[in-house]
């Protein structure tokens, strides 16, 4: 009997130790809530100004960003700049940036009860949403975000490397054909051909190796796209005047300098049927560029190198052929 009683003491003792540890780790989690009642909603309207978020303990870190479907990645430094990776443990201090082509945005936790976001960058043409998870292995908060678009980048120069610069004068385009029956006729008649109706100048920023979607370079300028100053040709030389074509990675066309309304007359005998072709001789050139552009809010800047190409009509002729004997005059 006395036996029993000692038994039961001992587990009576052990049970009551146990109610007291369980009781000591549940203060332990469940007190110290980080991030009473909702998560606050987070707008920063501005670059390279710091939101701040107030968190009431210590017990949370970073844990991951929740519908981020623009294509971002992410990077995560502790506080000596050392790579590691999300989540960020309780009390851990580090930063994690959040980027894509067109977007930047870094959350900081510096210290136990605050995380200081800073939007460096956001080129879209709307917000940016996505949530930020919070929290510890027992508790998550998701933090609405909401960062607003800023300012596109501006062209601040172009260059151009005269030293690669390379032009020739000899080539040739068609430009239409005419047939002229005067097989009939006794006298030598006269048609009218125009030369220029068509002219343009055809000029093409093109950059190697790069393919990007139609819209790449407006989320990064803006839309309509910027005009830079792009040389002409006089003598064989380069020289730059106030010329100026849209930095487009598409083919664009600029007036020739040509009157589209001149006319000039071409004989063909009597008793000749002849075809008339039409050409006009083209000047082109070929230069590699580089632009420099900058983003007024961060004072980021941005390069893009590649070769501009010209091809300007500058002259004309016509090749007379008699169809009766397929000779050129």
């Amino acid at each position: 009997m006395l036996l029993l009683k000692q038994l039961y003491t001992r587990l009576a003792c052990t049970a009551g130790l146990l109610s007291l540890l369980l009781a000591g780790c549940n203060s332990d989690v469940f007190i110290d809530e980080f991030m009473p009642g909702e998560p606050p909603s987070v707008t920063i309207e501005r670059a390279d100004e710091p939101v701040t978020v107030s968190f009431e303990a210590d017990n949370w870190g970073v844990r991951y960003f929740e519908d981020l479907g623009y294509g971002f990645s992410t990077q995560c430094t502790d506080k000596d700049g050392n790579s590691c990776y999300l989540p960020l443990e309780e009390g851990q201090v580090g930063t994690v940036r959040i980027y894509n082509e067109f977007f930047d945005l870094e959350a900081a936790r510096r210290g136990g009860h605050e995380l200081e976001l800073t939007l460096r960058e956001n080129l879209y043409d709307h917000p940016v949403e996505f949530g930020l998870a919070v929290g510890n292995m027992y508790e998550e908060k998701l933090i609405p975000l909401l960062l607003a678009p800023g300012s596109k980048y501006r062209v601040d120069s172009v260059a151009y490397d005269w030293s690669q610069f390379f032009t020739y004068d000899y080539k040739a385009e068609w430009v239409y054909s005419l047939i002229v029956d005067n097989t009939l006729a006794a006298d030598t008649v006269w048609v009218n051909i125009r030369p220029y109706e068509k002219a343009v100048r055809r000029v093409r920023f093109s950059i190697p190796g790069q393919v990007m979607p139609a819209d790449y370079y407006t989320t990064i300028l803006g839309n309509p796209l910027p005009e830079v100053a792009i040389p002409d040709v006089e003598g064989g030389k380069p020289v730059m005047r106030d010329t100026r074509a849209t930095f487009s990675l598409g083919e664009q066309d600029l007036p020739a300098g040509l009157d589209k309304n001149f006319s000039a007359r071409v004989p063909v005998p009597a008793g000749k049927k002849m075809e008339v072709g039409v050409y006009v001789s083209v000047e082109n050139y070929s230069v590699p560029f580089t632009l420099h552009c900058s983003n007024p809010d961060n004072g980021r800047t941005r390069t893009f190198s590649g070769k501009l190409t010209s091809d300007r009509p500058y002259d004309y002729f016509y090749i007379r052929t008699d169809l009766n004997h397929t000779d050129e005059e």
